[in-house]
């Protein structure tokens, strides 16, 4: 790649902030409209599956979209991506039923998956390492910004305009990020020599689809020990011992295992699967446990996760900053999980009674500890390799962080149902011991305390089945004690948030500390 001057990089760089804009932003703004979509489609069964498909294509093409731009370039690869994810998207507004939006989610993932991973590959392309670190903060902002307006944008693109344009809003972004990408990326259009292992793609395919199934509806549609819970299970792990024969034998594979004898490679990987469990796990049940347990209104628990990215925000442009400075970054991610562990501790601690400036201050804080891991060890796993692995490097380092954050969702959610299941088990207060058990075991889910649709419901299937004068005292009771059991369960699924940031810390003292380099072109080539 031919020297860029700093005006070339910073319009290159502004063209991959726009596509991790386009991304992120499309995951909340279709996230609050889609009980409005759910309503007029009449495909409430199907609520999962409109983010399961997309999450599902995005994990599985990480790997495949980062050997494929090592072969044939990252503007290629970026250019597809974004067609892919802006027709899909566009097609989406037009869907006429849930499996026609669910197919069309599924090729957005794709395109997801696409710029996902090309564009932190992408930012290796126009910055050296020594550079990247100060450039990695505005990348935390854009996902912090769109995490913060993408729920008010979509409520307001749905209350004013419908639903259907909350998909047709990605086109003119996509339109600006393909002409800055075209007009400003640089070239050129191949790197390495071989051949996309088809085989290869079609095993992890096989392999992780199934696992992250299960991982998905385990617990939750699927009792985990279901025949069909088996059945994916023991699939996904026979393909997943297939995926890894041939990788080990194939001339080209999608994964080449000889990366895991670098110690950063396996190091940095390891720790972001277990940071990823941790932090997938904060963003999703910090604002169940304002709304649910706090008793918060839906609207301000929305906004929940903004000084929890605060504080991402801010840490991670510091720490970008002082990498570029020193060329050290070891440090900083140490410093940056013990501040994680101990913001997982203190979230550990929240309850009903605790002040709301409290939980802003230790969402704050744990932010600010997450902040510097979330970048630095993908800038540690890109230094340790030549630019001609980079697309490979980069999104195995996503693909890990995504496959923790999953299989995190999936260990919380099984805490939480557990937690819930035993307050109607072993835990009722006296006041609902009037209430037959089979209707509580029917009413009885954290949505209760999230949705007043399902609260003024679960009033009236009480009224239904007790005495009248008894009834409003019942379904107290029943609220007062969910929201100790959910702030119980939600207690343990912080303390194993700290549990796993804390192992990762123990993890990254193996880190080696490699001092950044100046140039794009060294690092075994």
């Amino acid at each position: 790649m031919t020297s860029l001057s700093r005006r070339e990089k910073l319009l290159a760089f502004g063209g991959v902030l726009t596509v991790l804009f386009l991304t992120s932003l499309n995951l909340t703004v279709v996230g609050t409209a889609l009980p409005r979509i759910i309503a007029e489609l009449e495909g409430f069964q199907l609520y999962a599956w409109a983010f399961t498909a997309f999450s599902l294509t995005q994990t599985v093409s990480l790997p495949v979209f980062g050997k494929l731009s090592d072969l044939y370039g990252r503007k290629r690869i970026l250019l597809f991506g974004i067609l892919l994810f802006s027709v899909s998207s566009a097609l989406g507004g037009f869907a006429q039923n849930m499996p026609q939006l669910i197919l069309l989610r599924a090729l957005q993932g794709l395109g997801g998956g696409a710029l996902t991973s090309m564009s932190f590959a992408a930012i290796g392309d126009i910055f050296t390492p020594r550079e990247r670190g100060a450039y990695n903060g505005f990348t935390g902002a854009v996902f912090g910004v769109s995490s913060v307006i993408g729920p008010l944008v979509g409520g307001l693109i749905t209350d004013s305009l419908g639903w259907r344009w909350v998909f047709f809003v990605n086109v003119p972004i996509a339109l600006i990020a393909f002409y800055v990408i075209t007009r400003f990326f640089p070239g050129p259009t191949s790197r390495g020599t071989g051949r996309v292992d088809i085989i290869g793609t079609l095993l992890l395919l096989l392999a992780v689809v199934p696992l992250l199934l299960a991982l998905t509806f385990g617990g939750v549609d699927l009792a985990w020990t279901s025949a069909p819970m088996t059945a994916l299970l023991v699939f996904g792990a026979v393909m997943l011992a297939a995926f890894l024969m041939r990788q080990r034998r194939a001339a080209d594979p999608i994964l080449d295992l000889g990366l895991f004898k670098d110690r950063t490679f396996t190091i940095a990987n390891i720790s972001g699967f277990l940071l990823g469990a941790g932090m997938f796990g904060a963003i999703i049940y910090l604002p169940l446990y304002i709304q649910g347990v706090q008793g918060a209104s839906a609207a301000a628990s929305g906004f929940a996760l903004a000084p929890l990215m605060l504080g991402m925000v801010v840490s991670g442009a510091v720490s970008g900053l002082s990498v570029s400075r020193t060329g050290r970054y070891k440090r900083l991610i140490l410093g940056g999980l013990v501040v994680a562990v101990i913001g997982f501790a203190l979230a550990a601690a929240l309850d009903g009674s605790t002040p709301i400036i409290a939980t802003v201050v230790i969402s704050v804080l744990l932010g600010l500890g997450l902040g510097p891991t979330n970048s630095l060890y993908v800038l540690a796993v890109q230094n340790a390799f030549p630019v001609t692995r980079l697309g490979v490097v980069t999104s195995a380092a996503m693909f890990f962080r995504q496959m923790g954050g999953t299989l995190g969702v999936a260990v919380f959610g099984a805490l939480v149902a557990a937690s819930l299941a035993g307050f109607v088990r072993h835990d009722l207060p006296p006041a609902l011991s009037i209430v037959p058990p089979a209707v509580l075991e029917e009413i009885v889910s954290p949505n209760l305390l999230t949705s007043p649709e399902q609260l003024a419901l679960a009033r009236e299937q009480i009224g239904h089945e007790v005495d009248p004068a008894t009834a409003d005292t019942a379904f107290a009771a029943l609220v007062t004690g969910l929201r100790q059991a959910l702030s119980s369960a939600l207690g343990t699924v912080f303390w194993v948030g700290a549990a796993l940031a804390a192992l990762a810390l123990i993890v990254t003292l193996r880190l080696p500390e490699q001092e950044l380099r100046g140039s794009r072109g060294s690092a075994r080539d």
